[in-house]
């Protein structure tokens, strides 16, 4: 009988959770699968992640001095305005949050937040003023469009950035062939995630037909085909064309005639909350039995708030376990004070303060004290990183040579909304 690989949650507390081992057991298997999966391919073979051999592009990586009593300055990449403040602002504070109380050599940390708008064009111009203030490194972007956009201008400063957020597989699998040596990212990709959604929707939920709807940027599209892919090859079907959505988007009506046209036993959503919400609106308004099923874009108290009753019913996922453990109370108990906010209101805040400390780590043991002034070689700091072995809030953390995290196949945690809470489906 296969066991939870290591970095998984002890099968103690996922008894004491109440969740059903059969199938934790089952999505595990399947993430470790994908993993090793991908750690066999080469590095044009479109997988995403795994840790087989790679071929870099050229980084600019230099040494940064900074002045005696001048601060370490780290970026933060994040939706700080718009419809998605509620997911972004959250992650950005919890990355701030990892420098509370600590300096590096003597020099007070400084983090440099900057709106990326969770979109393509957000990305490349908050990447812009952050790699203007002279960073060392950067958390983010949190959305994978965002990602996508910005990574030529990390690379090009030879400045590591670590998403807590970033799923879509493009950005350690780019269409360039040649990968990013700048990037990391916390979380698990979205080949672990489509493929248990594919299998939940098929097995829990009893859906032969799905009808996809989907965020038109890296992160909805890349969802869309692994779940499409991984639904077709359980046997299921996709009915009518995969329909894609701009962000800000708020008029589903022609969409949801078409859902109604198919008949779908399943609509698979693919985007973020802000979308999400009149979009549950206008389809619940048309039918109130089919199911839906959305990823970590959506799992959000913001969603649960704006969609109401229409809400009650959907299936969320997450790319991770249910949080436990030492660090993640710590964390967790630290985060409220700071913030007055709950832990799991959001997703990602403790990646995000995973991702702020892998840096923080890696720059105190790489900055070298000049009299007074600091000195900082940012290859040393990016090979640093790739060392990492951490466990931490969010569990356990290891890049492989992509720059995804190889700490241990985790479990996708579903959940289905009750009463308006997220109730962990078992």
């Amino acid at each position: 009988m296969w066991d939870l690989p290591a970095g998984s949650l002890r099968r103690e507390t996922l008894r004491n959770k109440g969740i059903s081992l059969k199938w934790m057991w089952l999505v595990a298997l399947m993430a470790l699968t994908a993993l090793v999966a991908a750690a066999c391919g080469d590095d044009d073979d479109g997988a995403g992640g795994g840790g087989g051999a790679v071929t870099y592009g050229k980084a600019g990586f230099t040494t940064i001095t900074i002045d005696a009593g001048a601060p370490v300055k780290i970026g933060i990449s994040s939706v700080l305005s718009g419809d998605l403040k509620g997911l972004g602002e959250p992650i950005a504070n919890a990355a701030a949050l990892a420098g509370e109380g600590k300096d590096i050599k003597g020099h007070k940390i400084e983090f440099v937040r900057k709106d990326d708008s969770c979109t393509a064009e957000g990305g490349a111009s908050a990447a812009a003023q952050i790699l203007q203030e002279n960073v060392v490194a950067a958390v983010g972007p949190i959305c994978s469009g965002g990602v996508v956009a910005a990574q030529t201008q990390y690379e090009a400063k030879g400045v590591s950035h670590v998403s807590p957020s970033s799923t879509a597989i493009k950005p350690t699998t780019p269409d360039r062939g040649q990968v990013f040596q700048t990037f990391f990212r916390v979380t698990y990709n979205d080949s672990i995630q489509g493929p248990a959604q594919a299998t939940f929707a098929k097995d829990k939920l009893g859906a032969k037909t799905a009808y996809i709807v989907y965020d038109t940027d890296a992160y909805g599209a890349g969802l869309r085909d692994a779940f499409r892919a991984a639904f077709v090859k359980g046997g299921g079907k996709i009915v009518g064309s995969p329909e894609g959505f701009e962000k800000k988007a708020t008029d589903f009506k022609s969409i949801v005639t078409n859902i109604q046209a198919a008949k779908p036993d399943l609509v698979y959503f693919a985007g973020f909350y802000a979308e999400a919400t009149p979009f549950i609106k206008q389809l619940r308004a048309a039918d109130k039995n089919v199911k839906f099923l959305a990823g970590d874009g959506v799992k959000n108290d913001e969603f649960t708030k704006g969609a109401g009753a229409d809400a009650e019913g959907a299936y969320l996922s997450l790319p991770s376990p249910v949080l436990t453990g030492p660090a993640y109370e710590a964390f967790g108990t630290a985060y409220e004070k700071a913030t007055g906010a709950k832990r799991d209101a959001s997703p990602f805040v403790a990646e995000s303060y995973d991702a702020a400390t892998v840096i923080i780590n890696a720059l105190n043991k790489v900055a070298v004290d000049d009299g007074g002034k600091l000195k900082i070689d940012l290859k040393k700091l990016n090979e640093e990183i790739r060392k990492t072995d951490l466990n931490g809030a969010s569990g356990k953390i290891k890049f492989d040579a992509r720059g995804d995290n190889a700490g241990g196949a985790t479990p996708v945690t579903l959940f289905v909304i009750k009463d308006g809470k997220y109730a962990e489906q078992k």
